[in-house]
């Protein structure tokens, strides 16, 4: 079966507060790969939902800070329980999630992020900056270590295995339904 990867929803974790382009950059790459693959993105820093008004990039980020800086706590968490509940939230409704690490940042929401994904027993595939070998012992623990890459073109060759039938994905992660009961016949 081709096409394995069209209709899945993938979440994209990875560094924002700390990074440099509040992590837009590598998710738009990324959305542009897998689109390609009909695969529907839930990103962070592009939430789908209205149902939160904040948003942690940009202005919004730049609040936060000066929240932080003026110690207005109570404030800041809770602008940052909404934002958390809905990242927590496409990280369970999504049906595999990469994770971006760049262990030269503090990543405290991804790491989170990435620890859900896998106790929910989804496909988790982590891309680092810096190669598996800076990756933390802890995460080789956790995960199988073939679901780690070196770059964003390993994985996509991966996932693209995945999609064309030429791997066979880990099926004590993946699940593939034929059909989702929206066709059915009466």
């Amino acid at each position: 079966m081709k096409n394995k990867l069209k209709g899945l929803r993938c979440y994209l974790a990875g560094p924002i507060d700390h990074a440099e382009d509040d992590g837009v950059g590598w998710r738009q790459e990324a959305s542009k790969w897998l689109r390609n693959r009909g695969v529907v993105i839930m990103d962070p820093t592009d939430k789908p939902t209205s149902q939160t008004q904040f948003k942690e990039i940009d202005e919004e980020k730049e609040k936060l800070i000066e929240l932080k800086k003026l110690g207005r706590w109570s404030e800041l968490r809770a602008y940052m329980k909404e934002i958390v509940l809905a990242d927590l939230r496409m990280v369970e409704v999504s049906d595999m999630n990469i994770v971006y690490i760049d262990t030269d940042l503090h990543l405290c929401g991804t790491y989170e992020e990435l620890f859900v994904s896998l106790r929910q027993r989804k496909p988790t595939f982590v891309v680092s900056a810096q190669g598996k070998e800076s990756l933390s012992v802890w995460l080789f623990g956790r995960m199988n270590p073939n679901f780690m890459f070196e770059s964003f073109e390993e994985l996509y060759s991966y996932l693209n295995g995945i999609d064309t039938g030429l791997i066979q994905p880990d099926t004590t992660r993946w699940v593939f339904f034929d059909r989702m009961g929206i066709d059915s016949e009466e």
